[in-house]
């Protein structure tokens, strides 16, 4: 499973929400991109492109120019270098028209739920006709990939009672496996933070959303950054752990900008140039 990034784009009166993937600063295709511009934010550029596709709601795009490519990702360099940049990594050519390269493919499933979305939304489940009863299976396996395909489509599907329980519910199995959790080591840093004991039980949702930031791999110079941001005691540090878990890749953008503040400290929080209205 490829990690992916949440990050919200200024365009125009617009803010577009969107997910890149957590690498994307450091693909050689960024990498490229910023040799060729010769300037640390052209990844922002690139952004641009994408939520400009995000709002028009296509990656591909009749009778661009150098000059349009360049206004709509707000470069403010010479246009024709900057084509030349974004067609060695970003973009390509096919027919005539411009096509933001791999974009469609990165977003399969926010596609398909515009398609869907065109048709009415996800057709419903058709209900069984006769007696419910002579319809079911006597005792059906709740993990085998049929009932489990059954439970993911159903919409009303109670996840907390399942039909098939084998003695056991699965909250109380969720219950049990959480009361077994060890405390890890960045459970107890981040716990340290708030001066919170060790030997304090962490909620569900805690846990939960420690297990999310624990999948994205977090460098450790950035726990550290975090960390010694937090030490600071600043006013605007998080109140409690959970907004913390939740807000955890912002919260690194933000201890960038307090630790070690720079013109450019947080990629995805500069400021945007004014807006180019004409081609938004």
């Amino acid at each position: 499973m490829r990690l992916r990034y949440p990050v919200v784009v200024e365009l125009g009166f617009l803010f577009i929400p969107m997910i890149v993937e957590i690498d994307f600063l450091e693909h050689w295709k960024t990498r490229l991109l910023v040799r060729l511009l010769g300037t640390e934010a052209a990844p922002l550029h690139v952004i641009r492109l994408w939520a400009h596709c995000q709002s028009r709601k296509t990656d591909r795009f009749t009778d661009w120019k150098p000059a349009v490519l360049a206004s709509v990702c707000r470069w403010e360099g010479d246009a024709q270098v900057f084509w030349d940049a974004m067609m060695q990594t970003f973009c390509r050519m096919e027919g005539g028209d411009l096509v933001a390269h791999d974009w469609a493919e990165a977003n399969k499933s926010l596609i398909a739920a515009w398609e869907n979305g065109g048709k009415g939304g996800r057709p419903r489940k058709r209900k069984p006709m006769g007696n419910p009863a002579d319809n079911q299976p006597v005792n059906p396996d709740p993990f085998s990939d049929n009932q489990l395909d059954n439970q993911l489509d159903n919409p009303e599907w109670d996840w907390d009672n399942p039909q098939v329980t084998h003695g056991v519910t699965d909250r109380e199995d969720r219950e049990d496996k959480i009361e077994n959790i060890e405390l890890t080591s960045l459970q107890k840093r981040i716990g340290s933070w708030f001066k919170r004991k060790e030997s304090t039980k962490w909620s569900d949702r805690e846990l939960k959303a420690l297990r999310g930031v624990i999948k994205l791999g977090t460098p450790p110079e950035d726990i550290d950054l975090l960390e010694a941001w937090y030490r600071t005691g600043d006013t605007y540090l998080r109140k409690d752990i959970i907004t913390l878990l939740n807000n955890w890749g912002g919260e690194i953008d933000r201890a960038r900008t307090k630790v070690h503040p720079t013109p450019q400290a947080s990629l995805f929080t500069q400021k945007p140039q004014p807006a180019i209205a004409d081609y938004l």
